[in-house]
């Protein structure tokens, strides 16, 4: 999910932004008080409509595109729809496409499967030729993934396991086959300014730490010093330009940090106040296949294993003949059913992408965004869901590109809450009040622990969408898409959440 804002505003727009919230936010932490139009001797579910209707009338949003689609799934009954076969920007709302898809097509127990290789015998301790890893497109060789939290944890499992075969040196290259996927890095579609950060991090058949690295600054010692710039993992891979400064402690910190394109270089820019909290950021990296057998080397290395050839990636297919090799173990990645749950509770891009690309890989005519998104779309279409009513240009959202009705989108809800599959879909989204990206939304309302839905923000387009519970156990799929507002962001989000406590609310 597209980060809102790295441009620091006026005090004065952000202190009121913030009251905004606030003042809201206290209205939020119990049922909405809408005020009917009709008076409370109509049935409920006219009075539930009424009061839905008051909220998106908001006059605040006159200028804004704002689309609603709520059904019973017990019912099958469309409790309230408006806009519903408009098309908005999907943002992250596009992960539950690609995430369904992928449960579809592959089940909840598919893992991914890397090799390691060798080219030539060993003898006497030296592995004589080639190390080779060949790359499936597993994102899971992640901190997220590993139960000591960092990341270089598989690799030192790897280098046990060479060394376990009585391997202490490589007299040959280490090669990261990346071949498997034929994708660009970036999607169509993505923005310039963004490739820098962890949103827009590459793509590819060779996954390390979310092909970022993992930046953490503190302030010096004492104003005028620089600040102090950890890595994780610690890595040459990138370089560091640090003009920043420490600042006395009651100046504004307008620490930046940044990549120049086709770089593997850290900018640091500007000031960061003393005794302030440390500031954290996860920079993109160019060339992740290299970025990932630069950090194996490392660690081999470490571990006592010599590396006395080069780092070499190969990404056209054929490239390497494997009739001539030898596997010496494979990495395998966690189920399915866990990886889309990273790809939604936190909103990671790159996951999905890798997704996207996987699927393409196992059932298109080539691993390609284009080929993936085709059979998204094949499959979206066996569900019911109209052409002209889905864009789909990535796997993950960030393009703007990408076009979803909210019709659509309760048309994937429904059909998912009916396969066999479900349950795993269900978990993998955030839940109101608890985690993920919905996990500072509607706390302390009847709608914390009763929400289960994917946010999705890129500039000016807010949405979500998902499931409800109401007071009765009645099961809800929404899909609220709001383009093109000027609106606080935060105000948006309220507005959704009133709705959704509305229909935790409900009662027939």
């Amino acid at each position: 999910m597209k980060i809102q804002n790295r441009i620091s505003k006026s005090g004065t727009t952000l202190v009121l932004v913030f009251i905004l919230y606030i003042l809201m936010n206290m209205t939020a932490c119990s049922a909405p008080q809408v005020v009917s139009r009709t008076g409370n001797d109509m049935p409920p579910l006219d009075q539930l409509r009424d009061k839905i209707a008051y909220l998106v009338d908001d006059p605040n949003l006159f200028n804004a595109q704002v689309g609603v689609y709520i059904e019973s799934l017990e019912s099958d009954e469309t409790v309230f729809a408006r806009n519903e076969h408009k098309l908005f920007i999907s943002a992250s709302n596009m992960k539950i496409f690609t995430t369904a898809t992928a449960l579809l097509k592959f089940g909840p127990n598919f893992r991914y499967k890397t090799g390691v290789y060798h080219s030539q015998n060993v003898s006497d301790g030296i592995l004589h030729g080639d190390l080779i890893i060949r790359g499936s497109g597993d994102p899971s060789l992640a901190s997220r993934f590993s139960a000591s939290g960092d990341s270089r944890a598989f690799f030192y499992q790897w280098a046990d396991s060479l060394k376990s075969k009585g391997i202490s040196q490589i007299d040959g290259d280490i090669i990261g086959d990346a071949s498997y996927f034929q994708a660009e890095p970036l999607g169509y579609g993505w923005q310039w300014d963004d490739e820098p950060f962890w949103y827009s991090a590459q793509i590819s058949a060779l996954t390390f730490n979310d092909n970022c690295i993992d930046v953490t600054v503190l302030a010096g010692a004492q104003p005028g010093e620089p600040p102090v710039v950890r890595f994780s993992p610690p890595t040459s891979y990138f370089t560091v330009d640090n003009s920043a400064v420490t600042t006395t402690a009651d100046s504004i910190r307008t620490l930046f940090l940044t990549r120049p394109r086709l770089e593997n270089k850290l900018l640091v820019r500007n000031q960061i106040p003393l005794n302030k909290p440390k500031y954290s950021e996860s920079i993109s990296v160019e060339q992740p296949a290299l970025f990932f057998i630069h950090v194996l080397r490392e660690v081999m290395e470490e571990s006592g294993i010599k590396v006395r050839g080069n780092l070499r990636t190969v990404h056209t297919v054929g490239e390497i003949n494997y009739t001539g090799t030898s596997q010496l173990f494979t990495h395998v990645s966690p189920p399915l059913s866990e990886i889309i749950t990273a790809v939604c509770k936190r909103s990671q891009n790159l996951y999905a992408e890798q997704l996207l690309i996987t699927i393409a890989a196992e059932y298109g005519d080539n691993a390609t965004a284009a080929e993936g998104v085709r059979v998204v779309k094949s499959t979206l279409y066996g569900m019911g869901v109209a052409e002209n009513e889905f864009v789909m240009h990535d796997g993950s959202g960030l393009s703007r590109m990408n076009l979803i009705s909210p019709n659509t989108v309760g048309q994937l809800l429904r059909y998912m809450a009916r396969h066999r599959d479900f349950q795993y879909f269900y978990d993998s989204l955030p839940i109101a009040g608890v985690d993920g990206t919905l996990r500072r939304r509607m706390e302390m309302t009847p709608a914390q622990g009763k929400v289960r839905a994917k946010t999705g923000y890129v500039s000016f387009a807010r949405n979500l969408s998902g499931y409800v519970q109401s007071a009765d156990g009645e099961t809800f799929i929404f899909s609220i898409l709001v383009n093109n507002y000027l609106h606080p962001t935060p105000a948006i989000n309220l507005l959704q959440d009133r709705l959704c406590i509305l229909l935790a609310n409900f009662k027939r």
